[in-house]
């Protein structure tokens, strides 16, 4: 979300009376943004769409409770967070656990509870469940996480060769595995492309591939697909040059693909379900810190701040990225008054690294000086738990629900 779209749903001078009034460094998440997105997703999608809240993204728990009351299930990649989302509230029926690197531990975890779905990564790890559910002698719902074996062309891919799910080669002997064990029952298959895709056309043609594959494999008649699960990946725009996802278009499109009579049999009794979490949470976030001082280089002026990339690993070009750019940032003064003719700088955390800066060459409007804030937007997925926290010790930043009923 560019900032000037933010500061049209959150006024600018609210923001900064609440960074002046509370300790930095600090992440600030406003939940009227959270229910637009939320909001805005609901009407994209075709009717009958549930919704999963991909935990990953972020797991504040007022968050999490924000996403159960408007709706959502969950999306867990662990046991911490299956025991996030129920207690917040979320059923374990409307809770899918994925992730490749299971535990025996979070498996027997995943049955006690009767999640709605354990979607098995390999054929390996399908047999593992079907083992532990034999001696605890209860019954599992087990999904097939696919990897179709085709990478994404845009945004950061999760398919291809990758450690993630099945291959469509070895489908067919997951599905004869499942059915020929009662401990185990089939709820329907599960594709994550990718992450951070801002290609509707991508999306639309990821979305066509998964229905098509679904419509084979209950072709087959082994076991019915009863769900298909179309993982997430939804992104969002955190550079200035990026065009945000076409909506308008995603919605025109999706019309048209669950329109098609091929999939009205199919679809007539099984769940479809999308599992975002950076499209949901990513723009709610402020990342907040002071200016401790700013000083001249030989060539560069830099700006030292009481964050850093131990908070946020994304601003130093974590978690993926390829080229390095800045987020969205705002400068606000330590009083009213701030004024003085703009400058460059490279603001820069207190790590002792030379990874630690948080933006380059960021142009402000008016001089920086010690005691302002610099605030970083889009900063509400993969920021805190995301980062290298606990290097050199630093204390937490504090969380600020903005919105809480």
């Amino acid at each position: 979300m560019r900032k000037s779209a933010f500061y049209a749903l959150i006024d600018r001078g609210t923001v900064a009376g609440m960074i002046r009034q509370n300790p930095t460094p600090c992440y600030l998440y406003f939940l009227k943004i959270v229910e637009k997105r939320f909001a805005d997703l609901k009407a994209c999608l075709p009717p009958g769409f549930k919704i999963h809240y991909a935990l990953k993204a972020n797991p504040n728990v007022q968050l999490i409770r924000t996403m159960k009351a408007l709706g959502a299930g969950a999306d867990a990649a662990s046991m911490g967070e299956i025991k996030s989302a129920l207690a917040c509230g979320i059923s374990s029926a409307s809770i899918e656990f994925s992730g490749p690197g299971k535990t025996e531990q979070e498996i027997l975890f995943a049955v006690n509870q009767g999640l709605g779905s354990i979607n098995a990564e390999s054929l390996v790890e399908l047999r593992k469940i079907a083992v532990l559910c034999k001696a605890v002698a209860r019954k599992a719902r087990v999904g097939i996480r696919i990897n179709t074996g085709h990478a994404v062309k845009a945004g950061l891919s999760m398919g291809g060769e990758t450690q993630f799910g099945i291959h469509e080669r070895d489908v067919r002997e997951a599905l004869d595995y499942i059915q020929q064990h009662d401990c185990l029952s089939f709820t329907g298959i599960h594709v994550h492309a990718g992450s951070q895709l801002l290609d509707a056309e991508a999306i639309l043609a990821n979305v066509a591939h998964i229905l098509e594959l679904a419509l084979r494999i209950d072709g087959w008649g082994v076991l019915a697909v009863n769900k298909s699960n179309f993982g997430g990946g939804w992104g969002v725009n955190y550079f200035q040059n990026q065009q945000p996802l076409d909506m308008a278009r995603l919605q025109s499109g999706l019309q048209q693909i669950f329109s098609d009579g091929r999939y009205h049999r199919l679809l007539q009794h099984a769940d479809v379900i999308l599992e975002p979490g950076r499209f949901l949470a990513a723009e709610c976030g402020l990342y907040a810190v002071r200016v401790l001082y700013a000083k001249q280089g030989l060539e560069k002026n830099f700006i030292i701040t009481d964050g850093g990339m131990h908070q946020n690993y994304l601003l130093a070009g974590g978690m993926g990225q390829v080229i390095r750019r800045n987020f969205e940032i705002d400068s606000i003064g330590s009083d009213e008054g701030a004024s003085g003719s703009a400058k460059k700088y490279d603001i820069a955390g207190c790590l002792c690294t030379s990874q630690d800066l948080l933006a380059l060459d960021y142009a402000g409007d008016r001089e920086i000086r010690e005691g302002d804030y610099i605030l970083f937007f889009n900063s509400g997925a993969y920021g805190l738990t995301a980062s290298p926290i606990h290097f050199l010790s630093h204390p937490p930043p504090q969380e600020i629900i903005v919105g809480a009923k």
